[in-house]
């Protein structure tokens, strides 16, 4: 199997910003209002990794269909001065203990090349892999082509190295 990073688009240069909201790491509630900025002609990004994953309701869909232990809070991205409102949703990710001894690092800790043991990711198709100073959202290739078959904005994949046996 095959696997990809999911990252926020970052060639896109005015999408919507996220002011201060409460979307601390432990955060949990049913739903939440978060205020944005809209720059003139800003675009509604379907994922957004900051401040932390938020994904459209139509990403949301495609997501839950292949992965049953996925929560969702609701998040409406509010726009008070132009009065605009849009159901977002934060993604709570199983989080897999799946580096490889083959990852390389920066010296600084930055993580220069990702690589999965894949006899850990078991059969889950979306999951969390958690770095030192980094955190990623990993699909598997069934879904990274459901993703691409569809018009979703702001979305970038990128293939992961998985580990030699």
């Amino acid at each position: 199997m095959e696997y990809f990073i999911v990252r926020q688009d970052q060639s896109i240069t005015n999408p919507i910003i996220p002011l201060k909201t409460d979307l601390e790491d432990d955060f949990v509630c049913s739903s939440v209002f978060g205020e944005v900025i809209e720059k003139e002609n800003a675009l509604y990004l379907d994922y957004l990794d900051k401040p932390r994953r938020i994904v459209s309701d139509d990403l949301k869909e495609l997501l839950a269909k292949y992965e049953d232990n996925l929560d969702f809070t609701a998040i409406v991205f509010t726009d008070v001065k132009k009065g605009t409102q849009r159901v977002y949703w934060l993604m709570d990710i199983v989080k897999k203990n799946c580096i490889s001894h083959e990852t390389t690092y920066y010296p600084d800790g930055q993580m220069k090349e990702l690589v999965i043991d894949p006899k850990k990711v078991e059969l889950d198709c979306i999951f969390q892999v958690d770095s030192k100073k980094e955190s990623f959202t990993i699909v598997n290739l069934d879904v990274a082509e459901s993703m691409l078959r569809r018009p979703f904005l702001g979305i970038q994949l990128q293939r992961v190295r998985l580990e030699r046996r």
